[in-house]
């Protein structure tokens, strides 16, 4: 009898044991290589208000670099669907004639997604803050600034490979910096606006614990 009642259990613990693993939790660390590039835009308007008419002009300029990059990552995740994730991201050099830049940010994010295939496959977004040091040339811009950091990807753990994954994904650091003014009497609007974003495609080699 006691025969039969252990034969009996053990379906039921091997369907546990595969439950467990295939939740998605756990702890995880990667690290990636990929392109990168920086896009950024200034515009300055200057406009004069009268009763009859407003007069003026704006001014928008451009810039747009690539590089090489590499990042470390890692988190831990609850589920198959939300995860807490820190990375440490290096953009290369970003540089033209007069001016180069040496980015790198430090930041923390949520990443939600959902597993597909038994546990092995998870599309998924990130959503966080950023910390951005731009290691300037010159003293143009802001050196360092608090950041939107924003991407998307995919996730794909063979089960023949026990823990190790792989990672292709988009994400970067998206910044905004606007300064306006009227005068005293309402007749004059100036605003300098000036758009950041710092974007990385890489793949990654991580392991899950």
């Amino acid at each position: 009898m006691k025969k039969r009642r252990v034969t009996l259990l053990i379906p039921f613990l091997l369907a546990g044991t595969l439950l467990a693993s295939n939740d998605g939790s756990g702890t995880y660390f990667g690290i990636a290589g990929g392109w990168s590039c920086y896009k950024a835009k200034f515009i300055d308007e200057d406009y004069y208000i009268d009763d009859d008419e407003t007069a003026g002009k704006t001014k928008t300029k451009s810039f747009d670099e690539n590089d090489k990059g590499f990042k470390f990552y890692g988190g831990y995740q609850f589920n198959e669907i939300i995860a807490v994730e820190a990375s440490f991201t290096d953009y290369g050099t970003l540089s033209s004639e007069n001016y180069s830049q040496e980015p790198q940010s430090f930041a923390v994010y949520a990443n939600a997604g959902y597993n597909f295939l038994n546990g092995q496959l998870r599309p998924f977004g990130l959503l966080g803050l950023g910390y951005l040091n731009s290691n300037q040339s010159r003293d143009l811009l802001d050196e360092d600034f608090v950041t939107v950091h924003a991407g998307g990807g995919v996730e794909y753990y063979p089960a023949v490979l026990k823990g190790l994954g792989f990672r292709a994904a988009l994400e970067g650091d998206f910044y905004v910096n606007n300064e306006s003014a009227y005068d005293d009497d309402n007749n004059h609007y100036s605003s300098e606006t000036f758009f950041q974003r710092y974007m990385m495609f890489y793949i990654g080699v991580q392991y899950k614990f």
